[in-house]
This record gives structure tokens, C-alpha cells and sequence, in this order.
């Protein structure tokens, strides 16, 4: 089966990790180790002790643990808009691109997908646990300044163009669509862990939670009102 092929900033490594069986692997168990053990308690040495090679030569592929987890970050966020982007070429309305588009940030993915050279689904489940560390800390700035975050940018754009699409007068288009992906990212983990925070219990049938999110998407679209022009 043929994969999609995407490359995150080369800046977050300094050897291409595809390029090499061992930057493969690292990729590869990296995911399943940090998943695994969470942000906070992986280390190189013990991704090192997994994949059986020393903690140096993990340092020759990636400064640290916080820019695999960004490389992982945004090859998640490249894939979801290429799987955005069919659904829409495919869609004979704005409507029937908007409901693809939701069910698929929500992670509602036909079977007949092209897998990544990643799983997708465990690049979802460390953005819904670990994903928002990739952008809280306190070189935000800095990261932002290098275009580190442009993949989840343009899918929050691509987003927008739809609302717009749908309602040409739609106030906050962006603000609305990344708070659409947040939810999408956020919910899950509350039916988790905080189940007491939402009414949709059943992390493992992610269709309710994108026909609630598909339906406050629909009457924002219908009842919003305009921004006053200044």
C-alpha cells in the first residue's frame, strides 16, 4: 500500500532521520516509548536502552526530547491536512466538505486511508496528551519566530477557508476553526481522564464527538452575528 510521505522543518533535526535504518527506528519507538511513558518521564537514554544503541547516538539525530516531540507534532499536522484536503477535493458542497472535514480532525478516518511512514493514530493519541507541550513553554517566541508551528497554522487556515466558503460573513473564521482542532484534541482526553468534564464517555467511538463538534460548527455558521465594522 502506498504511504504519504511527509517531511516535517529539517531545522528540528540535525541529521534527517529518514535517511538511515537507525533515524527510522528512533522515529518508530520514539513514538511508541513517549506514548508509552509520557513527555516528562522519556529520556534518549531510555529510548536508547529500547531500540539497543547508545544515548549519544541519538544526540546526532535530534537536539533533545522536545524536538522529536515537535518533529512528531508536525508530521501529524501535515498528514491531517493532506486527509483534509482529499476529503474537500472530493466533497460536491461546502456542507458535505465541512461535515469530512470535522469528522476527520476528530480522528473519524475512513479504512481506505494511505497509512503514513508513522502510524496516525499513534501520532493523535501523543497530540492529545503531549501535543500542547510542544508549544507551552517559554521559548514559544523563539520556536514561533522559525516557523515551527506552520503546519497547524495552515490546517487552522484551511479550516477558516471552508467556514468562509460556507458563510462569507462569518465573524472570527480562524479563531472558530482552531478552537474546533483544540476540541477535537482536547475533548478526547477528557473522556479519558476527566470524564466528569463531558458527557461523551466513549473515547473509542470518536462519532459523537464529532457530531457535536460538526454541530456547534453548523449553528455558529447560522446564528453568529457579523463583526461591526470599525
Amino acid at each position: 500500500m502506498s504511504h504519504i510521505h511527509l517531511r516535517p522543518d529539517p531545522s528540528l533535526s540535525l541529521k534527517d532521520p529518514e535517511a538511515t535504518e537507525l533515524g527510522r527506528s528512533i522515529l518508530s519507538e520514539g513514538l511508541f516509548l513517549m506514548n508509552t511513558l509520557g513527555i516528562e518521564a522519556f529520556t534518549f537514554k531510555k529510548l536508547g536502552a529500547h531500540i539497543g544503541c547508545t544515548e549519544v547516538s541519538l544526540y546526532k539525530y535530534f537536539p533533545n526530547k522536545h524536538r522529536l516531540l515537535q518533529y512528531y507534532f508536525q508530521l501529524y499536522w501535515l498528514w491531517l491536512r493532506q486527509v483534509c484536503g482529499r476529503h474537500t477535493e472530493k466533497a460536491r458542497t461546502p456542507r458535505e466538505a465541512l461535515d469530512r472535514v470535522v469528522e476527520s480532525i476528530c480522528g473519524v478516518w475512513p479504512k481506505e486511508l494511505p497509512p503514513l511512514q508513522l502510524d496516525p493514530q499513534a501520532l493523535r493519541l501523543l497530540v492529545i496528551n503531549e501535543g500542547m507541550k510542544s508549544y507551552l513553554h517559554k521559548n514559544v517566541d523563539d520556536d514561533n519566530a522559525r516557523r515551527l508551528f506552520t503546519p497547524y497554522k495552515e490546517l487552522s487556515a484551511f479550516v477558516a477557508e471552508l467556514l468562509v466558503a460556507f458563510r462569507k460573513d462569518v465573524p472570527m473564521p480562524r479563531s472558530f476553526a482552531t478552537t474546533v482542532i483544540e476540541m477535537a484534541h482536547s475533548l478526547p482526553f477528557a473522556m479519558e481522564h476527566l470524564p466528569s468534564l463531558t458527557e461523551l464517555s466513549n473515547r473509542k467511538d470518536l462519532k459523537p464527538l464529532a457530531q457535536h463538534l460538526l454541530h456547534r460548527t453548523i449553528t455558529y455558521l447560522e446564528h453568529a452575528q457579523p463583526q461591526k465594522k470599525k
